[in-house]
């Protein structure tokens, strides 16, 4: 796969399924490498076309989520926790 082609994939697949991803998951649905999705995550989101947060679930490490940034227009960056209880993602 070229990097045009991964970068049209990553585009395509985000924009047809619209709720956030971490770069482990969408790299087994694209079945690419997570080291090369997350580059090209990371130049999307330096490009604006993709918005990131920082998502922290309890006793795990913080992960990036990523999602297109059409959907979350003039949204900062932001960061969620995971309510072990509930399971329900809260500003943090």
């Amino acid at each position: 796969m070229t990097s045009l082609s991964l970068r049209d994939s990553v585009l395509d697949f985000m924009t047809s399924n619209p709720t956030a991803w971490r770069i482990k998951a969408l790299a087994a649905k694209l079945g690419v490498g997570v080291q090369r999705v997350g580059l090209e995550l990371s130049r999307l989101n330096a490009e604006g076309k993709l918005v990131s947060c920082t998502v922290k679930a309890p006793g795990r490490r913080p992960e990036e989520e990523y999602r297109i940034a059409a959907i979350e227009q003039k949204l900062d960056p932001h960061h969620f926790v995971i309510s072990r209880k509930t399971n329900v993602r809260l500003r943090g």
